[in-house]
């Protein structure tokens, strides 16, 4: 017999087809069992996404779901206005121009108003803003008079605080339109030079200022005055608020407080 053939023909076991065969199947059952839960879990994964995206808001919806941005403002062209918050207490801001309104020259800026020029010369439109309160007490000072004419008349709805003093100050300037009361003839406020401020106090709502002006005097000397004006932001913009129904501001001799040094140079 030959022992080396034998050999050769029984290198494998009989069960190796057979095992191998059953061993391929259970693979294949394996990686099918495997696919397949592979296959459910990321169903399973990817269901609850494309429900969340199905329930997602539009941009629309979200849009419309956020608050409204910026300051209900009195006038459009506020929104191009500075939002510099900085303090005017101890530091003056800068003016671009002093122009001619009323019986002397205010301040005008690009960026804290007045941006609005309405039909008498008068400026409003303010930053909401220390700078901005300021601009307008300066400008109301000395630009403000309903008194003068029928276009300066339409200014008090928009540049004084609504109440009993402002319905007062009305009726007393229709009285001097019609010539049935004698009103100022603003030669004082026209020689006057806004010369420095001080502030009283400031908020988002109010504020009030001590307005410094230099008044030639009849023997060729200057003497300080001091006009306290207050305002408060109302309706969108900063407005006078009078000191009484017959007169919007007080004034008295300088006693020789500190200022902040400004005013047309």
């Amino acid at each position: 017999m030959d022992t080396n053939n034998n050999n050769a023909t029984r290198t494998r076991p009989r069960w190796f087809g057979p095992a191998l065969i059953a061993l391929v199947l259970l693979l294949v059952a394996v990686a099918g069992w495997t696919i397949r839960n592979l296959t459910t879990d990321e169903s399973q994964a990817q269901a609850p996404r494309a429900s969340a995206a199905s329930t997602a808001p539009t941009s629309g919806e979200v849009e419309a779901a956020l608050p409204q941005s910026g300051e209900d403002f009195a006038w459009d062209c506020q929104a191009q206005l500075s939002t510099d918050t900085s303090s005017v207490a101890d530091e003056a801001p800068e003016v671009q121009d002093w122009v001619s309104a009323g019986y002397n020259v205010v301040p005008s800026s690009p960026e804290f108003g007045g941006c609005e020029r309405r039909d008498s010369g008068l400026r409003v439109g303010y930053a909401h803003s220390e700078a901005g309160s300021l601009m307008a007490a300066a400008t109301y000072a000395m630009a403000l008079d309903p008194s003068v004419s029928e276009e300066a008349a339409e200014d008090v709805e928009v540049a004084i605080a609504e109440g009993s003093n402002r319905d007062r100050l009305e009726e007393k300037a229709q009285r001097i339109r019609d010539g049935l009361e004698e009103g100022d003839d603003g030669l004082a406020a026209s020689t006057t030079t806004l010369i420095g401020y001080s502030q009283d106090y400031y908020s988002d709502e109010a504020a009030s200022y001590q307005l410094i002006y230099d008044l030639p005097s009849a023997n060729g000397l200057t003497q300080k005055i001091a006009g306290q004006i207050d305002l408060v932001w109302e309706d969108g913009d900063w407005k006078l608020d009078p000191a009484s129904g017959t007169s919007m501001m007080t004034g008295d001799r300088h006693q020789g407080q500190p200022y902040v040094e400004w005013g047309p140079k």
